[in-house]
């Protein structure tokens, strides 16, 4: 064998070897990303839930109240009928919107906090919220490395070859990232 050939056949390997490294590292950043979802979506599928038992605990509430069970109802149905990832994560930026307001409600009506189970369930809802957050990090944290790997050259090639597309990522909305008028809160 010549060294022509030789030099050949070894960028050929090499060229190969390339391929099905890069195509395994995004199948395996892929799977990482949809397990952090997986995650990430039991945290929010705990959080719905126990907005459920909520609602449950205050179905004797007043019609003010109701009026906020309603809302806290219409939430947790779109998250619930949600068919896919794109959209279970806006609906869940939508819920994650209106938590403050949620639980800002929750504490304006003293009837309803003297019932252990509502303050056992409030309490509950603080600590998925910080569980939520947790794991958003994490699964924004998967997602950002995979899209930056299938973007980036020459693995963006071999990931338009086979099919693998930027994945979202949950966001703050835009009105969060201000700074909180404290004035306002208190004026509501």
């Amino acid at each position: 064998m010549d060294t022509g050939m030789i030099i050949i056949v070894a960028v050929a390997v090499t060229f190969i070897l390339f391929f099905i490294l890069s195509y395994n590292k995004m199948k395996k950043q892929e799977v990482n990303v949809e397990n952090a979802f997986s995650d990430l979506d039991a945290f929010l599928m705990k959080r719905v839930d126990e907005l459920d038992n909520l609602v449950q605990t205050a179905r004797v509430a007043t019609d003010k109240e109701m009026e906020v069970l309603k809302d806290v109802t219409a939430l947790r149905a779109g998250v619930m009928n949600a068919p896919n990832m794109n959209k279970k994560i806006k609906a869940h930026n939508t819920l994650q919107q209106e938590m403050p307001n949620i639980m800002m409600n929750m504490e304006s009506y003293p009837e309803i906090q003297f019932n252990e189970n509502y303050l056992h369930i409030q309490r509950s809802i603080n600590n998925i919220e910080e569980q939520i957050q947790a794991a958003r990090r994490n699964f924004n944290s998967h997602t950002g490395k995979y899209n930056q790997l299938i973007s980036t050259f020459p693995r963006n090639l071999i990931a338009g070859a086979f099919g693998f597309k930027k994945k979202p990522m949950f966001e703050t909305p835009p009105e969060k990232r201000e700074n909180v008028d404290m004035k306002a809160l208190f004026d509501r």
